[in-house]
């Protein structure tokens, strides 16, 4: 997927693929730090074993100028491409605005689907 966007003149920066069980609980434990509730929490980071990153599938992606997991994603010639393509290559868009799941918006994260 990355060498057909670069075809297209399009720059995908990984920022982010399989995240393990210990890195998970340390993502939430470094918010829970920071003074983040429970509930502001499990908007946007799911619990260790939960994770679709535990699964090896999905991915956050950035863009060169962009604020890496903000957004700011949105505006990048990166996310157009996406939206367009990512599908050629089993790709979706996880947490889309107004997803099912009431997760926040989410256009950095993709997941791949078999």
């Amino acid at each position: 997927m990355r060498a057909a966007a670069a075809a297209d003149g399009v720059e995908l920066l990984l920022i982010s693929a399989f995240r393990g069980f210990e890195r998970q609980a340390a993502i939430i434990q470094r918010k829970l730090d920071a003074g983040q509730t429970w509930d502001e929490i499990l908007r946007v980071s799911a619990l260790p074993g939960f994770s679709e990153h535990h699964t090896g599938r999905a991915i956050d992606l950035g863009a060169p100028g962009s604020v890496d997991l903000t957004e700011d994603f949105e505006q990048t010639p990166a996310f157009g491409w996406l939206r367009r393509r990512a599908r050629d290559f089993r790709f979706r868009l996880s947490f889309p605005r107004g997803n099912r799941r009431g997760l926040v918006y989410e256009p950095w994260h993709w997941c791949w689907h078999p």
